[in-house]
């Protein structure tokens, strides 16, 4: 049987904190090489984001960008970002947001995730500058997600209604169409 080149749902990597990647050590070839091969497995599989121990590394390393992407067509584009050591902090603890989520460590399930409208994130970039940033909307729900990752969480942890939980054909078929107006209504306000 093949292996995936994604850490699936069970394996204990995906439950093991990251470890922090030394600064001195981000613009070498084997942190390098790392980025590259995270956004090259996050293309081939067609997701919005991907996070290092989703793909077998111990790094504290992910990689996020909605661009062309049919599976997230209906939210807004969202440029690569390559953060390195990142770490959240929550804006605005009450304004949250009912996302529906799924994961490619977790295939063909969605679920419901409460994800904070506004958080600030404090990161390396590719080339070793320090970066901070406040991100809203849709982008936050993503960056929250890949960042649990590296915490050793599963959007699967965080569902707060197991009623949610669907496969990825019932979701389009049946939730989809609504789960996009709420996107757009609460997104607006």
């Amino acid at each position: 049987m093949k292996k995936s080149k994604i850490a699936q749902i069970g394996n204990p990597i995906l439950r093991i904190p990251t470890i922090d990647v030394p600064i001195n050590e981000i613009k070498k070839g084997k942190v390098q090489k790392l980025i590259k091969k995270l956004i090259n497995t996050m293309y081939e599989y067609n997701g919005a984001g991907l996070a290092a121990n989703q793909i077998f590394e111990k790094y504290r390393i992910c990689v996020l960008e909605i661009f062309n992407n049919n599976r997230y067509s209906h939210l807004p584009e969202t440029p690569l970002k390559i953060l390195i050591n990142p770490r959240i902090t929550y804006i605005n603890k009450k304004k949250m947001f009912s996302s529906y989520e799924g994961c490619l460590s977790v295939p063909n399930i969605r679920g419901r995730v409460y994800r904070s409208y506004d958080i600030k994130v404090e990161y390396y970039d590719e080339n070793a500058n320090f970066i901070n940033e406040e991100i809203k909307g849709f982008q936050a729900i993503v960056y929250q997600h890949e960042i649990d990752h590296l915490d050793g969480f599963l959007f699967t942890d965080k569902v707060y209604n197991n009623d949610s939980l669907v496969t990825y054909d019932n979701y389009v078929e049946f939730y989809e169409k609504n789960y996009k107006k709420e996107l757009i209504n609460f997104f607006k306000e």
